[in-house]
């Protein structure tokens, strides 16, 4: 597994690949000073599973690095790990899995890294496969963004832009995807890892749609999104 970690500290950049480096053996870590560096990196091919990124560089943010990562490489992890909790809440509108606050105890450096590496291989792990008709579809829960009904159809939203219609009953498609989709209305589920915001009675989506909620699901979507952002917090 490739890791990469992005802090203009050398002394807290080592601290993480110590604690990491006796965990196993197929880990490969690459230190950037930069976040210039390491988006370089990206851009010349070199993927990463899991970054750990500082916030506050000199002459950096670390939140437009871990964007401009996570835009080059979809599937990157973000552990943020910096000094200050006030980026906490804007750390999640990037999807970081994770936000460590310095002086990190190598105990809550491995248990972040145990826990990222297991929802990477839980991503993968089992695909969703589509029989509708003459057509095989495959998809992974992590790249869909929502699902919705189209009467005897579904169509099927990914984070690459891809919109699928397939010849398939919404609700026999809906049962295929993760108990974390969060059903906004009859008829649309989405990925909460790609919700920015719910203000109010509404639903901003990561790909710039918008949707009002029922009354009568306004207090069930808000709990459902909580519990799931406070689960991806937790061990």
């Amino acid at each position: 597994m490739q890791i990469a970690i992005c802090d203009d500290s050398k002394q807290d950049a080592e601290k993480i690949r110590f604690s990491l480096m006796d965990i196993t053996d197929e880990l490969e870590m690459t230190y950037f000073s930069t976040g210039a560096e390491l988006i370089e990196s990206v851009k010349n091919g070199k993927t990463y599973s899991i970054v750990f990124q500082d916030i506050f560089l000199e002459n950096e943010n670390g939140m437009d690095i871990a964007k401009a990562v996570k835009d080059l490489a979809p599937d990157t992890q973000i552990i943020f790990v910096t000094s200050s909790l006030d980026h906490a809440i804007d750390a999640f509108k990037v999807q970081a899995v994770d936000y460590l606050v310095k002086p990190c105890e190598e105990t809550d450096i491995v248990k972040a890294f145990a826990r990222v590496s297991l929802r990477i291989s839980s991503q993968y792990s089992v695909p969703i496969v589509i029989n509708s008709g003459k057509e095989i579809h495959v998809f992974h829960s992590k790249d869909v963004i929502k699902v919705e009904s189209d009467r005897h159809y579904t169509i099927i939203y990914s984070q690459n832009g891809k919109k699928e219609r397939v010849h398939s009953n919404f609700s026999d498609v809906a049962e295929l995807f993760d108990k974390n989709y969060i059903e906004l209305r009859r008829g649309l589920l989405v990925n909460p890892d790609y919700i920015e915001k719910i203000s109010g009675a509404v639903v901003y989506m990561s790909d710039g749609t918008s949707y009002s909620l029922p009354k009568a699901k306004k207090d069930y979507v808000t709990a459902k999104y909580i519990e799931y952002i406070t689960d991806k917090k937790t061990f």
